[in-house]
């Protein structure tokens, strides 16, 4: 079918209208600027100057006049908004938001125009006079935000909007002591969805919805909201501040979930961020603390308890002897922390070190901020140090008499007997006792497969440094030129 004029295949477009002049004209006449002469000069009111502007802004909406319904729109609002007629102007904000044919474009500029309120809003006590407007109380502040929240809910192109004013009535709820309502408030965002929010907002509102579980002991949601946070966007010149928030809050909850060894990661984590000197000496003080008084756990154990939360992989501790080695590897420890360098040092060895450092543990125990006031802690921290000389013990004896292991570690038999259970609970430890004999066994018994094929290994590894001998002996009988010896004579073949 041929096309002819506005009719194409059977579908018909219409025409845009424009109402430029007639818009110019009407807004030269009636504005905010305008409005009070108006008022003093006629007998007109706000609403009778605000219903000729809505008058041709229905006939520009109709007409598909998006530019000039947008400025017809925005200026009601703006009239009402300089008058301090805050009902009257979320009100109309509501009514043209439901308007047939409204676009988008039009809503977004009328919420625009309604936020500006908020930025001339002080406290009641304070209350400023600006140019053409009034300062709003903190309950007409309140009234504002909440409508405002209501008018853009559910609206994709105002989500931005929309966040922000749930945001703010978040913050007046917690000054008022309300944060059980500000936390579901939150909870009902999503911004990490929210693609045109700036990256530090977006952080910013995740950290106080952190704040706000730890608080009210909410425990479950805080891992939670915790995974929505990317270690990559942290991980930017721009977001140290939030960053050590972030960290700052993820051990309050390690610390209430008493997991020490990921507590120290957090402090990792600040020591490699913090831009400060003596922030720095301070997170790896704390790091050095929280590893050495950490418990056993396998690899598996930590990073699922870890998974939850935006670690770097530069900082992977994926456990207690990984976090010891990490901490001898960092100079700064050697040359300023030189005491607890010398715990962490003895911690790694393998060597008994309970009555050897026990002088230094009392001292560090009674003076570090992170131990001296938590008693728990302490008792912790000698605990590992009797684990420690347990599982050194272990490593040179295949079986040992209870009495004899008690005098090893400096322990009572109970103490002793009880510390072992907690290490083969832990999976840290073999051993099996025999509390009638009061013997306790480290080796495993080995099935007839299992001796096997620990035989087939060591023999394996046997032929294999035969090999390798026969190898370099003929290496360095050709470097020098000499005769190989004869197969016969004793010697190595070139052959074998």
């Amino acid at each position: 079918m041929a096309a002819q004029g506005d009719v194409w295949s059977g579908a018909s477009f219409k025409k845009i209208e424009d109402h430029t002049e007639a818009t110019k004209v009407l807004l030269e006449k009636i504005n905010a600027t305008t409005v009070p002469v108006l008022l003093r000069g006629t007998n007109q009111t706000v609403t009778d100057l605000v219903e000729e502007l809505l008058a041709l802004e229905k006939i520009a909406r109709l007409g598909g006049d998006v530019l000039n319904t947008q400025k017809l729109a925005v200026e009601t609002i703006r009239i009402y908004r300089t008058q301090n007629e805050v009902e009257k102007m979320i009100d109309l904000v509501d009514s043209l938001m439901k308007r047939r044919a409204q676009t988008k474009q039009v809503q977004s500029a009328m919420v625009a125009e309604a936020s500006v309120a908020l930025a001339t809003a002080t406290s009641s006590s304070s209350q400023d006079e600006t140019a053409g407007s009034s300062s709003l109380s903190d309950v007409e502040r309140f009234t504002l935000l909440t409508k405002l929240s209501v008018v853009t809910e559910g609206r994709i192109h105002v989500e931005l909007e929309h966040a922000r004013f749930v945001a703010q009535l978040a913050v007046i709820a917690i000054g008022e002591g309300r944060k059980r309502e500000a936390a579901d408030m939150l909870a009902q965002l999503q911004v990490e969805t929210i693609t045109n929010m700036p990256r530090l907002e977006k952080l910013g509102c995740l950290c106080d919805q952190i704040e706000l579980s730890l608080e009210l002991g909410d425990v479950i949601k805080t891992p939670m909201i915790s995974r929505k946070v990317n270690y990559r966007a942290l991980n930017r010149p721009d977001t140290v501040a939030i960053k050590i928030r972030y960290f700052t809050l993820m051990r309050r909850y390690y610390q209430q979930k008493e997991q020490h060894l990921l507590e120290a990661r957090c402090w990792y984590e600040e020591f490699l961020t913090t831009p400060n000197d003596d922030d720095k000496i301070t997170a790896l003080s704390n790091l050095a603390i929280m590893s050495l008084i950490a418990e056993h756990q396998s690899a598996k154990e930590v990073d699922d308890a870890a998974e939850c939360v935006a670690f770097a992989p530069a900082t992977l501790l994926a456990d207690r002897k990984t976090a010891l080695s990490v901490l001898l590897s960092i100079k700064r420890m050697e040359h300023e922390l030189s005491s607890i360098h010398s715990i962490v040092t003895a911690f790694s060895g393998a060597g008994l070190i309970r009555t050897k450092i026990a002088t230094e543990l009392q001292v560090l125990c009674a003076n570090h901020p992170m131990l001296g006031e938590f008693p728990a802690r302490q008792t912790h921290f000698y605990n590992r140090a009797s684990e420690h000389d347990l599982l050194v013990v272990a490593t040179y004896y295949t079986r040992v008499r209870l009495d004899r292991l008690s005098k090893l570690v400096g322990l009572s038999p109970d103490h002793t007997e009880r510390f072992v259970m907690t290490l083969v609970a832990d999976k840290s430890l073999y051993a099996k006792m025999d509390r009638l004999e009061g013997l306790i066994v480290f080796q495993r018994q080995l099935n007839c497969a299992d001796v096997v094929k620990e035989w087939n290994a060591n023999v394996e590894k046997c032929v294999g440094l035969v090999d390798r001998a026969a190898h370099l002996v003929v290496k360095e009988r050709m470097l020098h030129n000499l005769p190989l010896a004869s197969s016969g004579g004793g010697a190595v073949s070139a052959t074998a």
